[in-house]
C-alpha cells in the first residue's frame, strides 16, 4: 500500500463514438431564457445588497480612513499607529473589504493596502516575503503569482535577499509613497510569537518604512493582550467597532425583501437561512451565497420560471403550457370558476395556448403585486410598534416569515397591538396616524387615515386643556380602583372615571382607527400559498437548498458502501423479497465489500486476514492476480477515505480510523 500502485486495464481499444449535439426538447427548450432571466434578476438583487452592505459599514469606513489620514500628518510618533477592528465571530471580512475598496478608490496614489492571512506564511520570512511581494507588485503589470521570481530591482550594492525590508524601503523612496497599511485579516489565526516577532521588525523600520497595521478581531480585543511587551510597545492602537453582524443580516434580508425582484422566497427557505446564520459562525459573503443558490435553483429547476421572462415575446413549446395547466393553483381555480360560473369563461384557457400564456402573466404579475401590497402592511405593523408605547419592534424578517406562511394575521402579537390602539392618548394617537402615513404604497387606506387624521384634528382644537392629551376610555388612567368590605373580606372592584364628551368622542374615534388598521391588515395578509400561480414566483423548496448548504458527506459515503444497491439499481446486489440487507457477494464493487469486511474488525485489522476473507467472497475460481489488484484499490480508495492508516505497532497490520455512525 506505501510503495506499490496496482491498475486494471481494460480490453476494450474500441474509440468512443462521437458526441452528437442534441436539441432540446419540451422544457428544456426554455432553458437559454431562463439563464438570461436568472442573470438579470440577480444582478440587480446582489448590486442592492452591496450596495446596503456599503451604508451599513459606512460609518466604520469613514473612521478607519479619517484614522489613516491622521497617521500621513502625524509622522512623529515612534510607534506604529494602529487599528483594531472589532466586528463579531461572523463579520468575516465585509468590513475590511469596504475599508479596502475606499483606500483603493481614493485619490492618494501615495498609499499602498496589504492584506495579510494566517496561511501567507509559517515562518518570520515568509510573511515578510509575502509582505513585500504584494505591496510592490501593486499598481504594476506582475502578476503575484510569480512571487519567486521577483527580487530586488536596486541597481547599486549587494543583491538583497526576496525577505529583506530593504527591498520595500527601496520602493517606499522610489515611488514617494507616504503609508504602507498592514491589514491582518484573521489575527486570531496567527501564530502569536511569529506575530510578535513581525510586529517588533517592523517597528524597528518604522523611522523609514510608514507602516500602519489594522488588526481584524472576530472575539475579544483580549487576544491581543497575549502578544509580547516589545511587540506591545511598538503599537499605538485605537479601536474601530463594525455594526453588529445581526443587523448586516437583517439589512441584506431586508433588501431583499424590499426589493422589486420577480421572484420571492417561501417562508420556510429564509427561516432556514435565518436559523443556519444563527447557528453557525458564518460570514455576510455566506448568506448572499445562499440567496443566490436558492435563485440559481428557482430559475434552473423550474421550467416554468420562464414566464417571469417576458414570454409573451417569445415562442415557447406547448409543454410549458401543459405544465402551467397542471398547476395546483390553476387547478384550484378551475374547480372554484367552475362552480361559481361554469365552463364557458375557462374553455379558452384549456385550449388555447395564447390565451393562456396571456392568462399566466396576468397572474403572476397579480400576485406579485399583492406581495407588494403585503410587504407595505409589514412596514406599517412596523411603525405602529415604534409610535406604541411599551411595544417592542420586531424584525422585518420575522414578519416576513409569518406572512408568508399565512399566519401573521392571527397572532396574538398583532391582536395585542390593535388592542393598543384603542388604548393610546392623542398626542400617540397623532404620532402614529403620521408614522403610517409616511410609508410609501399606503395609498389603499390612505383616504380613511386622512379623514379619520382630519377628525381627529378638529377635535384636539375644540380641547378647552392643550396641556393634557385626550385619553379613552379603555386607558387604564381612566380607571380606578374601589375597596369594599364585604363579610370582613376586602374587595377590589374597577370603576371608570367620569368622561368628558371629547373623550367619548376620541374613545370612538380610536375605535375607527382600530378598525380601518384590522380591515386593512386581513386584506393584505393574505396567505400567499393561495394566490394563483404562486408555484412560479415563490420559491421555498428545501430539498436541494439543505443538501447543498447543510451536507452529510460521511453519511452519503457510508451509505453508499453499505448499501451499494441503493446508488448502483442493480439486480445482483440488490436486498431480498424479505426486506433483509444485501449480503456480501462478488457482484458488489470491491470497496463495498472490504468496508463491510472492515465494519466487522477491530481497531487493528489483518492485512492477510483481510486479504483471505475478500478472495472468499469474490470467489477461488477467478483470477489470483485480477482479485489482488481489486483488493489494493479497495484498500487505496478506503485510506484515501481516511478510514484506515498503515500502523507502526505492527507492519502487517492497518490501523481502523473511523467507526460508522460517528
Amino acid at each position: 500500500m506505501e510503495y506499490e500502485k496496482a491498475y486494471v486495464l481494460g480490453t476494450d481499444d474500441d474509440r468512443p463514438a462521437k458526441r452528437r449535439r442534441i436539441e432540446a426538447k419540451g422544457l428544456h427548450t426554455s432553458w437559454p431564457h431562463r439563464r438570461q432571466a436568472y442573470q438579470t434578476a440577480w444582478k440587480q438583487q446582489r448590486d442592492a445588497i452591496e450596495t446596503r452592505l456599503a451604508d451599513v459599514d459606512a460609518a466604520t469606513v469613514e473612521d478607519v480612513s479619517t484614522f489613516l489620514d491622521e497617521a500621513v500628518v502625524n509622522t512623529r510618533s515612534e510607534r506604529i499607529p494602529t487599528g483594531i477592528i472589532l466586528q463579531g465571530a461572523d463579520g468575516g471580512s465585509t468590513a475590511l473589504n469596504q475599508i479596502r475598496k475606499h483606500v483603493t478608490s481614493m485619490q492618494r496614489a501615495r498609499r499602498r493596502m496589504v492584506v495579510l492571512s494566517a496561511n501567507a506564511g509559517s515562518n518570520l520570512k515568509a510573511l515578510l516575503k509575502a509582505l513585500i511581494i504584494r505591496a510592490t507588485l501593486q499598481q504594476s503589470g506582475i502578476d503575484e503569482d510569480e512571487e519567486d521570481d521577483v527580487q530586488s530591482t536596486r541597481s547599486k550594492g549587494p543583491r538583497l535577499l526576496n525577505y529583506d525590508l530593504q527591498i520595500l524601503c527601496d520602493h517606499v523612496c522610489d515611488r514617494k509613497l507616504e503609508q504602507i497599511v498592514i491589514a491582518f485579516e484573521d489575527t486570531e489565526a496567527f501564530d502569536l510569537d511569529l506575530l510578535s516577532e513581525l510586529i517588533e521588525l517592523l517597528g524597528y523600520w518604522k523611522d523609514r518604512i510608514p507602516f500602519v497595521c489594522l488588526f481584524n478581531i472576530a472575539t475579544d480585543v483580549d487576544a491581543l493582550q497575549r502578544l509580547s511587551r516589545s511587540a506591545m510597545k511598538c503599537l499605538d492602537g485605537k479601536l474601530f467597532d463594525v455594526a453588529p453582524s445581526g443587523e448586516a443580516v437583517e439589512q441584506v434580508l431586508e433588501t431583499i425583501i424590499t426589493s422589486k425582484s420577480s421572484l420571492w422566497l417561501g417562508a420556510g427557505l429564509i427561516s432556514m437561512v435565518l436559523e443556519r446564520q444563527s447557528d453557525y459562525i458564518q460570514s455576510i459573503g455566506t448568506l448572499v451565497d445562499s440567496v443566490q443558490y436558492a435563485y440559481m435553483s428557482a430559475y434552473y429547476a423550474n421550467a416554468l420560471s420562464v414566464f417571469m421572462a417576458s414570454p409573451h415575446t417569445r415562442e415557447l413549446s406547448t409543454t410549458h403550457f401543459e405544465a402551467a395547466r397542471s398547476l395546483p393553483s390553476f387547478r384550484t381555480w378551475v374547480l372554484r370558476i367552475l362552480g361559481e360560473r361554469g365552463p364557458e369563461d375557462i374553455k379558452d384557457l384549456l385550449h388555447n395556448d395564447k390565451g393562456i400564456l396571456d392568462f399566466v402573466v396576468g397572474g403572476i404579475e397579480a400576485g406579485q403585486g399583492v406581495l407588494n401590497k403585503m410587504i407595505v402592511a409589514l412596514k406599517v405593523i412596523r411603525k405602529l410598534q415604534e409610535a406604541l408605547p411599551n411595544t417592542t419592534k420586531s424584525a422585518l424578517s420575522t414578519l416576513y416569515v409569518q406572512a408568508m406562511s399565512g399566519k401573521l394575521l392571527g397572532t396574538p402579537a398583532l391582536r395585542s397591538q390593535l388592542l393598543l390602539v384603542k388604548k393610546v392618548p392623542s398626542d400617540i394617537a397623532v404620532a402614529l396616524l403620521e408614522s403610517a402615513l409616511s410609508i410609501e404604497g399606503f395609498e389603499s387606506a390612505a383616504r380613511a387615515s386622512d379623514s379619520v387624521q382630519q377628525e381627529l384634528k378638529t377635535l384636539l382644537s375644540k380641547q378647552k386643556d392643550s396641556t393634557q392629551p385626550l385619553r379613552s376610555e379603555d386607558d387604564i388612567k381612566n380607571a380606578t380602583l374601589r375597596t369594599t368590605v364585604v363579610a370582613q373580606k376586602v374587595e377590589l372592584s374597577k370603576q371608570k372615571s367620569a368622561l368628558s364628551e371629547q373623550d367619548k368622542a376620541y374613545t370612538a374615534l380610536l375605535g375607527r382607527i382600530s378598525n380601518m388598521f384590522q380591515d386593512y391588515f386581513a386584506d393584505t395578509l393574505i396567505n400567499p400559498k393561495d394566490l394563483l400561480f404562486n408555484e412560479i414566483f415563490i420559491y421555498d423548496h428545501k430539498s436541494p437548498y439543505r443538501e447543498v448548504f447543510t451536507p452529510r458527506p460521511r453519511h452519503a459515503i457510508e451509505r453508499a458502501l453499505a448499501s451499494p444497491h441503493d446508488y448502483l439499481d442493480c439486480d445482483c446486489c440488490a436486498p431480498g423479497h424479505d426486506g433483509e440487507e444485501a449480503t456480501l457477494a462478488s457482484t458488489q464493487p470491491p470497496s463495498a465489500v472490504l468496508y463491510q469486511l472492515y465494519l466487522e474488525s477491530g481497531n487493528l485489522i489483518n492485512a492477510s486476514d483481510l486479504w483471505q476473507a475478500f478472495q472468499a467472497v469474490m470467489g477461488d475460481d477467478k483470477d489470483e492476480a485480477e482479485t489482488m489488484a481489486l483488493f489494493q484499490r479497495g484498500l487505496a480508495e478506503l485510506r484515501s477515505l481516511g478510514m484506515m492508516k498503515p500502523t507502526r505497532k505492527r507492519a502487517d497490520h492497518v490501523a481502523k480510523v473511523m467507526w460508522r455512525g460517528l
